[in-house]
């Protein structure tokens, strides 16, 4: 203070420090904010000591980490100061050192040398932990960066949040991306595939370049290096590129600061480009002419370059990432179309029912999530449930590559080759039938007169026509009972009535017209199979489940095999092959069980049955809601709205 012992002590320092009185005067606010500014810069204070605290003025604001405060001690002790009680205060303040007034320049400088090295290393101290929560926060906006690219399922989606988020840690006003493509024909390209700007809209399209060094980006992309610019319109000479200004000539826009970056992924490859342009101060201000440029435009700090260096590599994982697995997805999608191909090679009747009955079902899916009332009014499914649903529906008919083809494909109750024996037999009969009459007549011409045996030729003749009639009455019989229909109680005798009907083979054999094979196949009540067959065509819906489960299912889809194995099960517990009842069944299978029935009823003909109209499949879905088969609430939404029009036209009629 003016007047103070510790003035007259430093005075001799006056070419050394930078010497500042503190005056105890009133302050005006001008003098306050100067003081303030002060405070905020390093220094130490000397002050006169009294009763053992420093006087200092009342409105010093200075105390604080930034100051040392050495008090300096009258000769005669503390108490004996002469400063005036009206030009300052005693401070509530810690004193760093002491000195006596009447201490010599060079204990004086070594004591204000100590008090500086003691705020050089505070300063540091603060600098390093101020450093390390900058790094902290870096940190902790790349993870959240991080983050959100890893959860873009989308790659576009993903491209522009690489871009928008570079843009943001930089303030970029605008920005780029591009990426190398595959190697084609010896040549590689750079294709330019987004754009973004804050101050401007421009029309875009997408195209490639050459991968050479004569664009910036080449550069990059090539070197790896990054390219920082402060004006792009300054660029060395010596660079093998130069700045392309048709964008600024043709929108008015004003390219200033310019940095490049590689996408680099683990492996150190570049992967692809980013480009920023224009860090803002203000990162809401926009750009529209020369003068805002001028203001608000700035160079890329290192810290930016920094940031934007490690999102880059964080951008080329995520990328490189999500073209993986949308490769991955492709190569399954393939695996998946590859196995509803075989299934209908296997069975070409059924062409197109697994892709059908996927539509359908995936419609229905779509009906119930949105539905705000009724038993369903909360059940929804997310983008991973619907996928499992399409893949379930794709191949919920899989395991039937493990079923014999001929019990496959049998249409009729009798196989091809059984029948062609059948009629074979019936043509030899007829045949062992017609040589036997000739026969016969040629013993009359022999043993009788020529009345006699014209009389018993006639008789003959009769005899035949009727036999012969009787044999193609037989295998007419065979030929209606062998198609898929339902027998009657009546067409059950006259098969045995058939299989009691013998002849005598070329051997001397007396065999029966139909064997007892073929008796019980013919005798099938309903359809074409027996139960055997039926059983083996029922065990598709167990290979498909074993088969599915071997698949390593992601998190997502590892419902896929519950869901496919249920579609012929019953709400009332008849259907098979597990017997399951209700709830025991999954919803999706519900609903797929309801598409798989309508578009087996609705599918072009097929061997063993007629295509019906929808009307007349919605009629037989009624039939089976009534019997307690399938889910009522979901065959009313599946009706109501139409799924089976809306998905996929209609089955002509």
């Amino acid at each position: 203070m003016e007047g103070s012992l510790a003035e007259k002590l430093v005075a001799p320092l006056r070419q050394s420090y930078d010497l500042r009185s503190l005056t105890a005067n009133k302050q005006s606010d001008s003098s306050r904010r100067r003081e303030q500014e002060r405070a905020a810069n390093y220094g130490v204070v000397l002050a006169d000591m009294r009763d053992g605290a420093p006087v200092l003025p009342a409105s010093w604001n200075g105390s604080g980490s930034n100051y040392r405060v050495i008090g300096v001690l009258p000769a005669a002790g503390l108490g004996s100061g002469k400063t005036s009680e009206s030009h300052g205060t005693r401070a509530a303040v810690s004193v760093f050192a002491f000195v006596s007034s009447s201490a010599s320049a060079e204990e004086l400088e070594k004591t204000l040398g100590i008090a500086f090295e003691n705020l050089e290393l505070i300063a540091r101290e603060r600098a390093a932990r101020e450093e390390l929560e900058s790094a902290e926060r870096e940190r902790e906006q790349l993870n959240e960066i991080g983050i959100a690219l890893s959860s873009q399922r989308d790659v576009r989606g993903l491209l522009n949040l690489i871009l928008a988020k570079a843009r943001e840690i930089t303030r970029a006003d605008a920005g780029s991306l591009y990426l190398i493509e595959d190697e084609i024909e010896g040549r590689r390209d750079l294709r330019f595939v987004l754009t973004q700007n804050d101050s401007l809209v421009f029309p875009f399209k997408e195209f490639a370049l050459p991968l050479t060094e004569d664009s910036m980006a080449g550069y990059t992309a090539l070197r790896g290096e990054v390219v920082n610019f402060a004006d792009a319109y300054h660029i060395p000479p010596e660079m093998p590129f130069h700045f392309n200004d048709n964008y600024d000539r043709e929108s008015g826009y004003r390219t200033k600061s310019l940095l490049t970056l590689p996408m680099r992924n683990a492996k150190g490859e570049v992967l692809g480009v980013l480009q920023l342009i224009n860090a803002k101060s203000d990162p809401a201000a926009r750009l529209r002419n020369e003068a805002d440029v001028a203001q608000h435009v700035q160079p890329f700090h290192k810290r930016s370059v920094r940031l934007a260096l490690s999102l880059a590599s964080q951008a080329a994982v995520a990328y490189e990432n999500r073209k993986l697995y949308n490769d991955i997805q492709s190569l399954f999608e393939g695996f998946v179309k590859a196995a509803v191909t075989a299934i209908e090679q296997r069975d070409p009747t059924t062409s197109g029912h697994s892709l059908r009955v996927a539509a359908y079902t995936q419609g229905l899916a779509e009906v119930v999530d949105h539905v705000s009332t009724g038993p369903y009014s909360g059940s929804h499914f997310d983008h991973g449930q619907m996928k499992e649903i399409r893949y379930a529906a794709l191949l919920h008919d899989f395991g039937k590559v493990g079923v014999r083809e001929e019990v496959l494909v049998k249409a009729k109750k009798l196989y091809p080759l059984q029948m062609e024996l059948v009629k074979q037999r019936f043509d030899y009969i007829r045949k062992e039938v017609e040589v036997g009459m000739v026969r016969r007549k040629l013993q009359m011409f022999l043993e009788r007169d020529r009345g006699d045996a014209l009389s018993e030729i006639a008789r003959l003749s009769e005899d035949f026509e009727q036999r012969l009639e009787r044999i193609r009455d037989y295998l007419q019989f065979i030929l209606e009972a062998n198609e898929p229909t339902l027998l009657e109680q009546g067409q059950f005798r006259k098969l045995n009535e058939i299989a009691h009907q013998f002849f005598v083979d070329s051997k001397g054999s007396e065999l029966p017209y139909i064997n007892a094979d073929e008796l019980r196949l013919l005798s099938i009540l309903k359809g074409s199979l027996d139960a055997s067959e039926r059983q083996q065509i029922e065990s598709h819906v167990v290979n498909t489940f074993n088969f599915l489960s071997q698949i390593p299912w992601t998190k997502e889809l590892r419902g896929v095999p519950e869901i496919a194995r249920a579609h012929h099960e019953k709400l009332n517990g008849l259907g098979y092959p597990y017997k399951l009842h209700g709830d025991q069944i999954p919803l999706p299978t519900k609903m797929m069980t309801i598409c798989d029935i309508f578009d087996a009823l609705t599918a072009s003909d097929r061997p063993y049955k007629r295509a019906v109209p929808a009307e007349r499949a919605l009629s037989i879905l009624d039939e089976c809601v009534r019997a307690n088969e399938i889910d009522s609430e979901l065959y009313r939404l599946f009706r109501e709205s139409k799924v089976y029009e809306r998905v996929l036209p209609v089955p002509p009629k």
